[in-house]
């Protein structure tokens, strides 16, 4: 049985550290279906607060993120990944974030899934967990188990250069359904 996995990557570089550490960790999964989005390859705009969504109508925005957000809706599991700028997530991650309230109105008792969360620095991992909590949070409001992987490169090295933390990223992936 096929099982859907939905990644959203929302660092702007395509091949960094963050992205290696999800993608590895999604296509270690056994019997998935995988649908990677990489956010900054997407022509997409913030929620505008017009709070259609609160009042049970269709959010008005119709642009590159609201088939990632069918996606996000119908998943089985999902892969949430962004690096650390200036002591948060990325500008990328949060647009995509703000838009997923409208998931909370269509879906007021979402199904139980899992989440991992891919969180890289390049300061020592201390400064990954704030961000890292933040998103299991808001994941957790959403019916989501996560787990978390934090990464360092200042601990850590590049991921294709350490191959026990591409591993362990690959297991995390492995274990999604367990």
């Amino acid at each position: 049985m096929s099982r859907k996995v939905c990644v959203i990557l929302a660092s702007p570089a395509r091949h960094g550290s963050t992205s290696t550490l999800a993608e590895a960790a999604a296509n270690a999964i056994e019997d998935a279906e995988v649908h990677i989005h990489f956010l900054n390859g997407l022509s997409f705009r913030d929620c505008v607060g017009c709070h259609a969504c609160k009042q049970g109508k269709p959010c008005p925005l119709k642009d590159d993120l609201t088939p990632v957000l069918d996606d996000v809706r119908d998943c089985d599991a999902m892969i949430v990944a962004t690096p650390v700028y200036f002591g948060r997530g990325t500008g990328l991650y949060y647009m995509y974030e703000d838009r997923t309230f409208k998931l909370y109105t269509e879906q007021k008792e979402p199904p139980k899934r899992k989440a991992l969360v891919v969180v890289s620095a390049g300061a020592p991992v201390k400064h990954a967990e704030p961000t890292a909590e933040r998103i299991q949070r808001i994941l957790t409001r959403r019916n989501f188990d996560v787990s978390v992987l934090l990464h360092s490169t200042r601990d850590d090295g590049l991921p294709k250069d350490n191959p026990e933390l591409m591993e362990r990223a690959r297991e995390m992936g492995r274990k999604l359904f367990e």
